[in-house]
């Protein structure tokens, strides 16, 4: 299966980003791109793979860009119909930017590249690490990660890097003529897809 999707993202409003705690870059930026996942069956029928690959483009930032390409592959597999586990790799290669250290030659809070250097770096990396879903309906899933850097240039190594989440999937109202459709012509293939029917998911990896 192939989805494309759009997305938006946005800080909610102006906060300190010149910080080690700082809780993100305060840019803007939009990702196009593309899921691809399947089931592996009749090999491993229990087990599936997941592929997500976005090409952001973010604010620019004293006329410099640093749109990047981010990937995250999944290998899961089904404990039962509802419990599954998942190995994960997330990765990030940054297209312009600044290097350190000596792009950034003064360390002085009033330099403004230096106060903008966590925006406008060149960085990239790859974590890998694990992650565990539970399907509390065929509509809700709750998951979380433990996630950990092997390899990274120009920012701040995960050590430990753990989330919790909760997704909700819906199906939308022009869709379902076509599985009543399908159900009328093929009733008994359809109820035997049913019965193995495993709800779906969706894994935030970073």
């Amino acid at each position: 299966m192939f989805t494309p999707f759009l997305a938006v993202a946005f800080p909610s409003h102006h906060y300190e980003h010149f910080a080690h705690s700082a809780v993100g870059t305060d840019l803007w930026e939009v990702q196009i791109g593309m899921n691809a996942g399947r089931r592996l069956a009749p090999v491993l029928p229990n087990a599936y793979v997941q592929l997500r690959y976005s090409y952001a483009i973010l604010q620019r930032v004293l006329g410099i860009g640093v749109n990047r390409s981010r990937m995250e592959t999944q290998f899961g597999y089904f404990l039962n119909r509802r419990l599954s586990l998942q190995a994960i790799a997330a990765s990030q290669i940054t297209h312009g930017g600044l290097d350190f250290p000596h792009d950034f030659p003064s360390s002085s809070p009033t330099d403004a590249l230096w106060r903008h250097h966590d925006q406008i770096s060149t960085i990239n990396f790859l974590n890998v690490g694990g992650g565990v879903t539970f399907a509390l309906t065929n509509s809700w899933q709750v998951y979380s990660s433990l996630l950990t850097s092997v390899w990274g240039q120009n920012g701040h190594a995960l050590r430990t890097g753990v989330s919790f989440g909760m997704s909700w999937s819906f199906r939308t109202p022009w869709a379902r003529p076509r599985v009543q459709a399908a159900v009328e012509s093929q009733p008994t293939e359809i109820a035997e897809w049913r019965e193995k029917l495993i709800p779906p998911h969706q894994q935030a990896c970073h």
